[in-house]
């Protein structure tokens, strides 16, 4: 689709929201803030992944998600020492089925008062999960380089923060191949920050669908080794 600007953004109301929020984390505070939540923060957000799905119909592997894949703001607190009863932040997904219940790739969106991220790519996956890509690797060395050239063309890299310090159980003798770096990772994920600009001037729709759209080689790789 063309690369026009999409009139998505939020109001300087979300980031003050989330700001009292972080000061006022109580049920008391959150219900008596309840429709400016809805309307400056929870609409646009959830009206964003709408136009996202919208745009990314044509993609090699489409995406889509609204207030179904928008996670809620509760913490799970039972078993935590913070008691805090709310998340600080808004976050949602783009999927291939359009639902939360996801193990294939996926571009998650966070918004929260500094402003946020999206990352896009297979995130903190299993062992059982992982194996099979990175099996995939190793038997098409090849087409995992084109994978990662294609990337780095789009001046995308991988988030290396969820890395093994060594190579993975059963891989030990894999530590010099050429994609060893890659096959520490637990995660597949490229990150792009998005600054408060980007959500108040509603640029933060086209740097999101860029994102999406450049990893394209990497879901689509993902794909044939699950």
């Amino acid at each position: 689709m063309s690369s026009t600007t999409i009139p998505v953004t939020v109001a300087p109301d979300a980031f003050a929201f989330l700001e009292n929020l972080a000061a006022n984390n109580d049920r008391e505070w959150f219900n008596a803030n309840k429709k400016t939540f809805a309307t400056e923060l929870e609409r646009p957000f959830v009206h964003l992944l709408e136009t996202l799905s919208a745009r990314l119909t044509d993609a090699s592997r489409p995406l889509s998600g609204g207030k179904a894949t928008v996670f809620r703001m509760n913490r799970d607190v039972r078993f935590s020492d913070d008691k805090r009863p709310y998340k600080t932040n808004l976050s949602g997904l783009l999927t291939p089925s359009g639902t939360k219940k996801e193990l294939g790739g996926i571009v998650y969106l966070h918004l929260d008062a500094q402003g946020g991220f999206a990352a896009a790519g297979l995130y903190n996956l299993t062992p059982a999960q992982l194996g099979p890509i990175r099996d995939t690797m190793i038997a098409d060395a090849k087409g995992f380089a084109e994978v990662k050239a294609a990337l780095a063309r789009a001046g995308r890299h991988f988030e290396r923060t969820d890395s093994l310090t060594a190579m993975p159980k059963g891989y030990a003798e894999h530590a010099e191949h050429p994609h060893a770096e890659e096959l520490k990772l637990k995660s597949l994920i490229l990150r792009e920050d998005l600054d408060r600009d980007a959500w108040l001037s509603g640029g933060v729709a086209l740097r999101v669908e860029a994102l999406a759209r450049d990893a394209m080689p990497l879901l689509a790789f993902a794909e044939t080794g699950r």
